[in-house]
């Protein structure tokens, strides 16, 4: 019989109807976990997120959770064989502490085990204080710690005592679950640019004004852009002169997650900054598609797409050279189908989910054995 892993995410359930990187990846988790062989079931969708500190909605959040505890408690102890060999924890951090998975595995004896787990640089040292302790208490308390990026890894070593439980991973897909390519019909005499992100305030639109700006400086060269992405910032960003020529450039929207890959099939380059990513899924998938990536070689991007295999990677902020590199694609349709075939199977190589379930395995099968 396979052992039990009950999954949670405090910051955004798997199931959650809106899409965004923090669903996918831990839909991909619990994926990656599956294919480990474990019985994987997501245990609640009561979350501790809040997006900027608010005493009256931090205190609501632990009144949730609370009540959520006090009913998985009744229910393992009235039902002992419902309870999981193993808890795991997908991506606590300050905004989102794991206040229900930490103490029911100090109460029950359970292995506790997380993924992801971070700090925000957002707000002043006060603003997160106690969401902060309480997730360094919880990786304090982890079997293993699961870390897909270098930030991360050094945050856990200012407050761990030792990294004997820390175990990196690749920020990975599932190249077996994606769809089959679509037809695409012939190709475009004018090469397809296709941009992805969220519409809101901060790193998001920072990275819509700086490509915009990239293009600017390419309005003289022949091409389309399909910009997939809503919120709040859209007005804003559909009036940057660049943007505003509906002959040429076409706002999608929300885009659903499947429907992402008839976009990268339609789209001869993809093109997104980056700036703030964390570990930017969407490029893994796009070049699991055989698109050729332009982006800033910024926060997680560098993790995902090597520069000269899958794309292009240029210093951060410098439009000029994002301009100059897109520019290189555009002329060049040997190189995009060169990067695009080097983008696949790197990912393929490193970032396919079989490795990642492969590490998962070796690492929780001890902790289960153990507690047995």
């Amino acid at each position: 019989m396979a052992a039990k892993v009950a999954f949670y995410a405090p910051l955004k359930s798997p199931d959650h109807p809106i899409p965004s990187g923090d669903r996918e990846i831990a839909r991909l988790m619990m994926r990656a976990l599956g294919i480990a062989g474990y019985d994987v079931s997501l245990i609640s969708e009561v979350i501790s997120y809040q997006k900027r500190p608010a005493a009256e909605l931090y205190d609501k959040r632990r009144s949730d959770v609370t009540a959520e505890r006090t009913r998985i408690e009744r229910l393992w102890r009235d039902d002992p064989p419902s309870i999981p060999d193993l808890w795991f924890t997908y991506h606590p951090y300050c905004k989102s502490p794991d206040w229900l998975g930490s103490p029911l595995c100090r109460q029950f004896g359970i292995p506790y085990v997380t993924a992801e787990a971070c700090r925000t640089r957002q707000g002043g040292p006060a603003d997160w204080l106690e969401g902060r302790a309480a997730t360094q208490e919880a990786v304090r308390q982890a079997a293993a710690n699961f870390v897909l990026k270098d930030s991360d890894w050094q945050y856990l070593e200012t407050f761990l005592p030792d990294m004997s439980a820390a175990v990196r991973i690749p920020p990975f897909l599932d190249m077996s679950a994606l769809p089959p390519v679509g037809e695409t019909g012939a190709a475009a005499d004018v090469p397809r640019l296709l941009a992805a992100g969220m519409m809101r305030p901060g790193a998001k639109m920072r990275s819509y004004t700086l490509l915009a700006e990239a293009l600017a400086k390419l309005e003289d060269a022949s091409w389309t852009l399909t910009v997939a992405g809503e919120g709040p910032e859209r007005d804003v960003i559909e009036r940057f002169p660049v943007f505003a020529d509906p002959g040429r450039v076409e706002f999608r929207g929300s885009v659903a997650h499947e429907d992402m890959f008839t976009l990268f099939d339609e789209s001869d380059v993809f093109i997104w900054p980056g700036i703030g990513e964390a570990i930017g899924l969407v490029y893994l998938e796009a070049q699991a598609r055989g698109l050729p990536v332009v982006a800033f070689e910024t926060a997680g991007v560098p993790l995902v797409v090597a520069n000269d295999v899958g794309g292009l990677l240029v210093p951060e902020d410098d439009t000029g050279a994002f301009a100059e590199a897109l520019a290189g694609l555009l002329k060049e349709p040997q190189l995009r189908a060169r990067l695009g075939q080097r983008g696949q199977q790197y990912v393929r190589d490193h970032h396919d989910v079989p490795a990642v379930a492969a590490i998962f395995k070796t690492t929780l099968d001890p902790l289960i054995m153990r507690n047995q």
